[in-house]
């Protein structure tokens, strides 16, 4: 054999030891792989996100319930109050998603120291007027007015042998002005203030009445928007036994009119 055969034979014999001395080292990698695969398993999933609760359910605990209707169920003559509250279609009900709705139409029994028909929760709790901490809060969400363009929607009122007597009331009207009237005392006279304004109809807004002392302070939320009031206990009003009322007091009296009326929602109402 002349050299330079022998030198192409040893070339193509070192070519396949190093061919087959790769693909033992690939065929060794591979096996790792998958064996480190075999032993950590799949690669752990992230934790799914926590689902969101559920908004809580607004509570009638604590409250009674004044109807438009008389204990007939007639909407004329006196107003009948339920005691404790609970739902009544069509003037009470609850939505799927927990909150109230509140219908109080202008054909309808009244209390006998108001011509004004209503739907409206009332405290099981007095308290003492000027004396102690008591606070008021809730979220609305208007959704018709009645023809005065005017619902009442919170009040510090009289309790026991005053239950004919208000002293604060929080008005909404429908240019979309929150306020608040108080009572100089028992018997005559009122002044008010403007809490907050620009609150359309059919969005949500929360307000906080807050008595501590002989100060009360009434405070809204819209949006990004702020507005309080702080108005004194009047000294003829200290000592008196009072309570809170939130709902829907439309403020039109009682006429025969098959559609007027004020309708709104309450996603969140508490008192302590």
């Amino acid at each position: 054999m002349k050299d330079h055969d022998n030198i192409r034979v040893l070339l193509s014999t070192t070519r396949r030891r190093r061919a087959l001395a790769t693909g033992a080292g690939t065929l060794a990698l591979i096996g790792t792989l998958s064996l480190t695969a075999v032993l950590s398993g799949p690669a752990s999933a992230a934790p799914a996100p926590a689902a969101k609760s559920a908004a809580a359910a607004v509570s009638l605990t604590g409250w009674n319930l004044t109807l438009p209707v008389d204990s007939a169920g007639c909407q004329c003559g006196a107003a009948t109050e339920i005691s404790p509250a609970t739902l009544k279609a069509p003037w009470l009900v609850r939505n799927s998603d927990g909150s109230l709705t509140f219908w109080a139409p202008t054909k309808g029994a009244h209390t006998p120291h108001s011509l004004h028909p209503r739907t409206e929760l009332v405290s099981r709790t007095d308290f003492t007027a000027g004396s102690g901490t008591h606070t008021l809060t809730g979220t609305f969400i208007m959704q018709k007015m009645p023809s005065s363009n005017d619902i009442m929607i919170g009040q510090i009122h009289g309790g026991g042998s005053s239950s004919s007597i208000p002293l604060l009331m929080l008005h909404y009207r429908n240019n979309g002005q929150l306020i608040v009237v108080t009572r100089k005392n028992p018997t005559s006279g009122s002044t008010s203030a403007t809490v907050l304004t620009g609150i359309p109809m059919n969005a949500a807004f929360s307000y906080t009445i807050t008595q501590s002392g002989m100060k009360m302070t009434v405070t809204a939320t819209y949006g990004g928007k702020h507005g309080s009031a702080v108005v004194a206990v009047p000294a003829s009003f200290r000592g008196m036994d009072v309570r809170f009322q939130a709902g829907d007091y439309q403020q039109n009296n009682a006429n025969n009119s098959a559609t007027d009326g004020g309708r709104l929602t309450v996603t969140a109402l508490s008192q302590n």
